[in-house]
């Protein structure tokens, strides 16, 4: 067949235009805009491009048929996902109209989110060259051109007090609160907050007992633990699978696998959230779960789902357990029937008050170096693996991660962090596995074995290097008091505490109190075999 006219259209800087903001209404309402981008602003744009309405699902429903190939039809979706969409057009200049009528829509309705384009003919028989060639051109494109998508500033007007940028829309959180000037960036933020799925999902799927936060000091914190979770979450090696696609059916297919796989994922770890709720509202538990409108808040709220890519926030003690249960979800799923699918995570444990942006882009430094570990995984077994890494931040902090860790987690070239940890297996003779955390955690919260104060004390020696740490266990051991070895691994570490530089006592000590004992033993946590 003749060629076609492929636009291949990506979001850049996504994360960025989300969490640029340090109030949850502002985050979540940027999120909405994003995951509404493809759907009603892109459709009506093509309306009124095409003059008739675009079916953009009909990739979905009908994978194998491949519409464009009848000269009858002028459109058609390739497929939409991952914060990108594929777009053919019969003719080249239906397709630069429509770049120009969507760019000028987004504009208006989210202004500071960025687009990049790709325009080239296309020839569906050479489908992996052509793509080769347009994703070549998209990053040419993106290094080119940085369009200005929100007004400039200027000397002689205020400053936003939320973004930075200058105050052009009127603004009254309440009818309470005073208003004030705003960016249009925020305001238009704010304006999509109301249009929160998610929130309307718990309250369907709990049958309107339950809710999700509109405030982040409300996800079940108390005083002396007000502290919560930044948890990012992405899937393994997923560019790689959609390259080596060689047709527009198999990345089809592929991308609707995927989509179908985190949707049924994130509606199975709702489920398991609210089953935990009659836990959650025991004073017994430790959260503080507050209402609102006569529903319970779930301590869990989503802030970001696109495709493999979630971003959610927790009570501090429940960033390891629920990111955990998320990544043992996704293991369990079969990517188009035959391929294990697996995903990593970072979790960034902050003061609550702490600027949200900051942690975000700490928790997505420390799920790329789990992602490291992932790929390093890979090559030496030659199988995938499901991974995370976290950080505890008690006050502020600046930096990389590397540079964080160099600072607080490195003493005389030793390293207290012993992650990333690996999840989602029975490998106990991997001595990263989470399990064996676990088993370390529930053995020093036994009182009579490991009284607090000895726990403590055992902490301070770790942190003043190998001869003393060591010095410390080998007392400890002749008063009768044995560390929790991870037996399987053959390590020995209750002998001998630190092995090639690094212990695993220290991320054990720390997370204390920052993982539930409810969650240490429900279900099996046995290390012995």
């Amino acid at each position: 067949m003749s060629s076609i006219t492929a636009v291949l259209i990506d979001t850049p800087s996504i994360q960025q235009y989300v969490f640029s903001g340090n109030r949850l209404k502002e985050n979540i309402g940027a999120s909405n805009i994003v995951t509404g981008i493809y759907e009603d602003s892109l459709k009506a744009s093509l309306k009124t491009v095409l003059n008739h309405e675009a079916h953009l699902n009909k990739w979905e429903e009908n994978p194998e048929d491949i519409l464009i190939k009848n000269s009858d039809n002028d459109f058609e979706v390739g497929y939409i996902g991952g914060g990108k969409a594929l777009l053919f057009f019969r003719e080249q200049g239906k397709a630069q109209e429509l770049i120009r009528e969507w760019t000028k829509d987004l504009l208006l309705k989210a202004p500071g989110l960025n687009t990049a384009f790709a325009v080239s003919d296309f020839h569906l028989d050479h489908f992996q060259e052509e793509m080769e060639k347009l994703h070549k051109e998209l990053e040419m494109n993106k290094n080119r051109y940085f369009p200005q998508t929100f007004l400039p500033k200027h000397g002689i007007t205020a400053d936003c007090r939320f973004s930075g940028l200058s105050s052009e829309a009127y603004f009254q959180p309440s009818k309470e609160e005073k208003g004030f000037y705003i960016s249009s960036v925020s305001y238009t933020k704010y304006q999509n907050f109301e249009l929160d799925k998610e929130k309307r999902r718990v309250e369907k799927k709990s049958k309107g007992r339950f809710t999700c936060a509109a405030n982040i000091n409300m996800l079940g914190q108390t005083r002396g633990q007000n502290h919560i979770a930044i948890v990012h979450i992405d899937g393994n090696f997923m560019g790689e699978q959609f390259k080596a696609c060689q047709d527009l059916i198999a990345i089809r297919k592929l991308s609707k696998s995927l989509k179908d796989i985190m949707d049924r994922v994130y509606e199975k770890f709702l489920d398991y959230v609210i089953n935990q709720m009659e836990f959650f509202k025991e004073k017994e538990s430790g959260f503080d779960l507050k209402k609102e409108d006569g529903k319970y808040i779930i301590p869990f709220r989503p802030v970001l789902i696109a495709g493999d890519d979630i971003t959610f926030i927790t009570d501090g003690r429940l960033g390891l357990p629920f990111t955990e249960k998320y990544l043992e979800l996704i293991s369990r799923e079969n990517l188009m029937t035959d391929k294990k699918i697996s995903a990593c995570a970072g979790v960034a444990i902050t003061k609550t008050k702490y600027p949200f942006s900051r942690g975000y882009k700490l928790a997505e430094e420390l799920c790329q170096n789990a992602k490291d570990q992932a790929r390093e995984a890979k090559i030496s077994k030659n199988e995938e693996t499901s991974w995370l890494d976290f950080h505890m931040a008690y006050g502020g902090f600046s930096g990389s991660l590397m540079e964080i860790r160099r600072k607080k987690c490195s003493i005389n070239n030793c390293q207290l962090h012993f992650g990333p940890y690996l999840v989602a297996s029975d490998d106990l003779s991997d001595e990263k596995n989470i399990k064996h955390l676990k088993n370390g955690i529930k053995d020093f919260i036994n009182t009579k074995k490991w009284p607090r104060s000895m726990v403590k004390e055992f902490r301070e020696y770790l942190t003043l290097g190998e001869r003393a740490a060591q010095d410390f266990r080998d007392e400890m051991q002749i008063k009768g008091r044995e560390l929790y070895d991870l037996p399987a691994t053959g390590k020995g570490y209750g002998v001998n505490i630190w092995r090639g530089g690094s212990t695993p006592y220290f991320d054990m000590i720390e997370l204390l109190d920052f993982y539930p004992k409810h969650f240490l033993t429900a279900g099996q946590v046995n290390t012995d075999a």
